[in-house]
């Protein structure tokens, strides 16, 4: 049947929950790109950003096709609108999309009519074209819907290579003097795999990126949109690869579009001086770094790559080169106890870091902490979605409970944006200017601004958070270091597994060989230590088994042997001198143990 679409209403809900940057909106571009691409293909378009506007559902009546945007976080809004358009207005045709819907589809379908997963904009503009047309959508890659009960996913297409084919995002469709930040994507992708985020499953390993040309011109049409005054550059890595970066810094100098910007960067950046020279030049103020931790089995769970003393090293470099920084850290790793959160804390105080944060870490919907964790058997206290912004606590971790990890941290941040460190950046931004020296004291005016701003932002969240905080503390549940006791090994890679039989004789855990007999004998307190290949095989016979994947291609054992340990013990020496006493080289795919 055909469908007549004339105008398209994008929406992006926005979180229930205070976070970081409540009073700091970060545009998204997903929505205004696709917003885009429809209104050059002659579409009218709107774009509803709840996070900048009040969201008027009398104007989803006037929209022929509805596609919604979607955070884990934001996902109960979102669901919110759509159970209301469906509702009010059933002749609607609802698209979700985003990272929460791309990693549960079939949840997202309780919704809506369509999901798109992942990059999006071939799939949206071909599922247009099909509904306007009466042709069949059924071989759309990227595309989910429901048939007859049953949800069907197709394939996903290959990832787009050449991104100068997408138009430059028209902030324009966003009303008037609601956005003065504006963000700019210069490419997609991330060489790296950090165990807690979803951004290598949704865009991939490969960075793929606009030419420096074409970045260059979506800044230059930037800088004239009215209100206009920062930019925040939305890669997850800019600084990589280092030759494209500096040519887009050199362009930026050569084209005189030096406006104050900000981006997002790797621990890497004080191995490249000239680049941070480079940068400053062109107008960074601000980078943003996720170094997640200080204590050095945490960055290995994490599959950070990096060291206590790279973290440091890098904040010394940045300080140096007149850049401000915002720190990223997480807690929760399950080595951490509160006294390895509040060091970290000090330690960023130590710093005199611009500004910080400190996420609790959540397992996202596609995350490999997640799919480690679910085939775990791992138990979640929360399935309220509002709550996965990294503020909450939602399932038990080892050391201390609920209530420590989220009191400990909160605290914490409260220190950091105490009133006397607000007041010290107001001190010296008010000595710089008595001093004539106008850029410092912008600089430190800025900076006890921003101070203050994360003060009321955390006055607000306690507030807010009474009840919850409430419950934590008289919930006290921790989760057991001891839980297993016994291991079944499945692992048909030999050198791996005398890797691990090595790994947990020297930790005095039992060990079995598997077999498909054993099944119906096991205990909650077994672990099966499987083959990642034999997973989804063996967990279509059993339910409820407590699995710990091992790949054989491109494991880093000690990253593994890391993780494995963590779940018998909380003595963290202990998994170490086991893995030293496992005689391999650190990042090998295959590893033999020494006789």
């Amino acid at each position: 049947m055909r469908q007549s679409i004339k105008h398209i209403l994008f929406l992006e809900p926005k979180s229930s929950h205070l976070h970081v940057y409540s009073d700091a909106y970060i545009p998204r571009i997903g929505c205004l790109v696709l917003a885009t691409i429809m209104k050059n293909l002659g579409y009218g378009v709107r774009v509803m950003l709840e996070e900048v506007e009040d969201i008027d559902t009398n104007e989803f009546g006037e929209a022929d096709l509805i596609c919604i945007s979607s955070l884990t976080s934001t996902a109960p809004g979102s669901y919110q609108y759509a159970d209301f358009i469906r509702n009010v207005y059933p002749d609607k045709t609802i698209v979700m999309g985003g990272t929460h819907p791309t990693f549960v589809p079939d949840e997202a379908l309780q919704h809506c009519d369509f999901v798109v997963r992942g990059e999006g904009e071939d799939a949206l503009v071909e599922l247009v074209k099909c509904l306007e047309s009466g042709a069949d959508f059924r071989s759309i890659a990227n595309l989910s819907w429901m048939e007859d009960g049953q949800a069907i996913h197709n394939p996903e297409r290959p990832k787009a290579e050449d991104l100068d084919v997408l138009p430059i995002p028209d902030f324009s469709l966003v009303p008037s003097g609601r956005l003065d930040i504006m963000s700019i994507q210069t490419q997609r992708g991330c060489p790296w795999d950090c165990s807690f985020c979803t951004v290598t499953k949704l865009n991939g390993h490969k960075l793929r990126g606009h030419s420096v040309e074409r970045v260059l011109d979506m800044l230059e049409a930037y800088t004239k949109m009215p209100n206009f005054s920062y930019l925040f550059f939305a890669d997850d890595i800019f600084n990589v690869p280092v030759d494209r970066t500096m040519a887009i810094m050199q362009g930026m100098i050569d084209r005189r579009l030096t406006i104050p910007w900000a981006a997002q960067m790797r621990h890497e950046i004080s191995k490249q001086p000239e680049l941070m020279k480079k940068m400053r030049e062109a107008g960074c103020d601000r980078v943003m770094v996720g170094f997640e931790s200080i204590d050095e089995t945490a960055l290995e769970l994490y599959g950070k790559k990096e060291t206590a003393l790279d973290v440091e090293r890098a904040i010394d470099a940045i300080h140096n080169h007149g850049i401000d920084l915002h720190a990223m850290f997480i807690a929760g790793a399950d080595s951490d106890h509160p006294e390895t959160i509040k060091t970290q804390f000090e330690f960023a105080k130590k710093k005199d870091l611009a500004t910080s944060q400190c996420m609790i870490l959540t397992y996202l919907p596609g995350s490999e902490d997640t799919i480690r964790y679910d085939l775990q058997g791992g138990e979640y206290l929360s399935h309220d979605w509002s709550h996965y912004d990294g503020h909450h606590a939602n399932h038990p971790v080892p050391n201390m409970t609920r209530y420590e990890l989220v009191n400990t941290v909160m605290e914490g941040m409260k220190g950091m944006y105490a009133p006397h460190r607000i007041l010290s950046k107001l001190g010296s931004a008010a000595w710089n200017a008595v001093k004539f020296n106008k850029r410092e004291a912008t600089r430190q005016l800025r900076n006890g601004l921003l101070r203050l701003n994360g003060y009321s932002i955390l006055q607000r969240w306690f507030k807010e958070h009474t009840d919850y905080l409430a419950d934590l503390r008289a919930e006290n549940v921790s989760l057991s270091p001891d839980r297993y006791k016994r291991v079944l090994l499945a692992v048909s890679n030999v050198d791996v597994s005398r890797v691990l039989h090595k790994f947990l004789d020297e930790m005095n855990i039992r060990v079995e060989e598997y077999s498909e007999e054993k099944l119906s004998a096991l205990k909650d307190s077994d672990l099966v230590v499987m083959a990642g290949e034999m997973v989804d095989d063996v967990r279509s016979k059993v339910q409820n088994l407590h699995i710990f994947p091992v790949h054989d291609k491109n494991t880093r054992m000690d990253r593994t042997l890391t993780q494995l340990g963590i779940l018998f013990t909380e003595n963290v020496d202990k998994v170490r001198e086991a893995i030293a006493a496992v005689h391999f080289q650190p990042g090998q795919s295959k590893v033999a143990a020494k006789s």
